[in-house]
């Protein structure tokens, strides 16, 4: 645990650590450049190319630094190198420094030839900056032009296939289901056809409208519906009685009484 906790402490005081390099950094840089200055202002001009010289070498990217000394090699009497520093200067107040500086402030105790001087290649940068801003922007807009007018002349580009529906694709085969097996496409179902021979229904009487049925029977005389009074059991006239028979007198009881 403590291993963690100390781990931990030492990468916090590396990630504090490396702001505090950069501002001690631009602390150094900044005092450089400050006794370039005071050295300038002194008519120290050695002193100060050489103070503004380190700060350069150091990497700074304020563009005073660059200013400062070439106002030293201007009054070193080295005008070339000093105009190379005032272009150095300008390009990178235009693009390349880190931050805003207060350029014209700094340089108000400067007059004269070499003011003109440094002014004249700050409106260059200036320039050069502006242009290559519009340069930028109008190759943009060519680059979106050439693009819409390649889709206007080809506006039937192929489009993608559609998807082919899969009517019955059986799943791949899992070899972990028990239920799994040659599963067959399914086919889809066929519509049922109507029937050529269908006919229409019976308007007689029959209700049910059977066209198999066969003909009615005609009643008979074994039809016990039929409505011939003769074979009618149900009739009102009775067929005429046949000849009675005889009685017969009745058996001779066991149990009568012998003596009547």
């Amino acid at each position: 645990m403590r291993s963690y906790v100390a781990i931990g402490f030492a990468v916090i005081g590396l990630l504090a650590a490396r702001p505090a390099d950069a501002v001690a950094q631009d602390s150094v840089l900044a005092e450089l450049y400050g006794h370039g200055v005071h050295a300038y202002f002194s008519h120290q001009y050695q002193e100060a190319h050489e103070y503004l010289t380190t700060a350069i070498e150091q990497g700074t990217r304020d563009p005073r630094t660059f200013y400062f000394r070439g106002l030293a090699y201007m009054a070193l009497g080295r005008p070339d190198e000093a105009k190379a520093d005032f272009q150095k200067g300008a390009a990178l107040e235009t693009t390349g420094a880190d931050r805003v500086y207060p350029v014209s402030y700094s340089l108000q105790r400067v007059q004269g030839p070499n003011r003109i001087e440094i002014e004249r290649q700050r409106q260059q940068a200036r320039l050069v900056s502006h242009t290559r801003t519009i340069k930028a922007s109008q190759a943009r807009y060519e680059q979106l032009q050439d693009a819409e007018g390649q889709v206007l002349r080809n506006p039937s580009r192929p489009q993608p296939a559609p998807a082919k529906e899969l009517v019955g694709t059986p799943p791949a085969d899992d070899p972990s289901d028990p239920f799994g097996g040659d599963a067959q496409p399914i086919q889809p179902e066929a519509a049922p056809e109507a029937s050529a021979t269908t006919e229409p229904a019976d308007s007689g009487t029959d209700l049910f409208g059977d066209s198999n049925t066969t003909e009615a029977m005609p009643a008979d005389a074994g039809d016990a519906f039929g409505t011939d009074a003769g074979t009618d059991p149900f009739a009102d006239d009775a067929a005429p009685a046949t000849e009675a028979a005889p009685a017969t007198e009745p058996a001779a009881d066991p149990f009568a009484d012998p003596f009547g």
